[in-house]
């Protein structure tokens, strides 16, 4: 679902909660004003906590996020030079190469990603994979110095391809998670019992509160699924791009 309708499903359902809450039995105005003593104290205290918890949450998914996308940078960017390397290779052998690329871009294009969050084997991969790795070891024994380049591209691209399963399979622990959605929902819930006369007033101050709190939480489960469509959502465009750029160069 998407940031923004995620944004307005809660915002319609904070303002029935907040009507039917002020028109409720439970909630009685004169009482929670007349105690509102030592509760704003109380409610930053809980915020100051919750600020820290999502500040260091959130700092670790985002160099999560960004390692994660030169990862998938880097891989695409040595796939293009071995690409560019192997064309003046002999024929047989640039074929070879530019076959498995190719395998592997496609793969890539379609659920290969996917594939990678859940470590999951994509067997196309592999065998393009094996499919250069055959034909280095066979270079090494007739074109050293040839093989050595190829064996440097080929050890980057494997680097960076581990580089971008670990991090596209990094998440929250589900218990740090829960504590995180536990204190969004405190957050959002007390904020509706800090005393304001003015009714106008009280629902722009608790809007403004849950709404940011919400927000916090909706970046860090954005952050922690980096392909399911949101705000921060890695797509398959750069292998898709370099795939049009091979094949529109043969």
């Amino acid at each position: 679902m998407r940031f923004i309708l995620k944004i307005v499903i809660f915002l319609g359902f904070f303002v029935l909660f907040f009507y039917f809450l002020r028109e409720s039995d439970f909630y009685n105005s004169r009482i929670i004003l007349a105690d509102v003593g030592g509760v704003p104290w109380l409610y930053a205290t809980i915020g100051t906590l919750f600020s820290i918890l999502a500040g260091f949450i959130i700092q670790k998914e985002w160099d999560n996020w960004n390692n994660l996308m030169d990862a998938v940078s880097n891989e695409v960017h040595i796939l293009k030079e071995m690409w560019t390397w192997s064309r003046f290779l002999p024929v047989e052998k640039n074929q070879i190469f530019n076959t498995s690329i190719k395998t592997y871009l496609e793969e890539m294009s379609n659920n290969g990603l996917f594939k990678s969050e859940q470590n999951i084997t994509s067997r196309n991969i592999e065998e393009s994979i094996s499919a250069m790795n055959k034909l280095i070891f066979d270079m090494f024994k007739s074109e050293p110095l040839i093989a050595k380049n190829a064996f440097n591209f080929f050890t980057k691209l494997i680097e960076q391809r581990n580089q971008r399963i670990r991090y596209s399979s990094h998440h929250v622990p589900k218990f740090i998670k829960g504590i995180m959605f536990f204190a969004t929902a405190l957050m959002i819930c007390l904020s509706m019992f800090v005393g304001i006369k003015n009714v106008w007033l009280d629902f722009i101050f608790t809007l403004s509160v849950s709404m940011l709190s919400y927000v916090i939480y909706l970046v860090i489960d954005d952050l922690d699924h980096p392909l399911v469509p949101g705000g921060w959502h890695l797509t398959a465009h750069p292998y898709k791009k370099l795939l049009e750029e091979i094949s529109n160069n043969k």
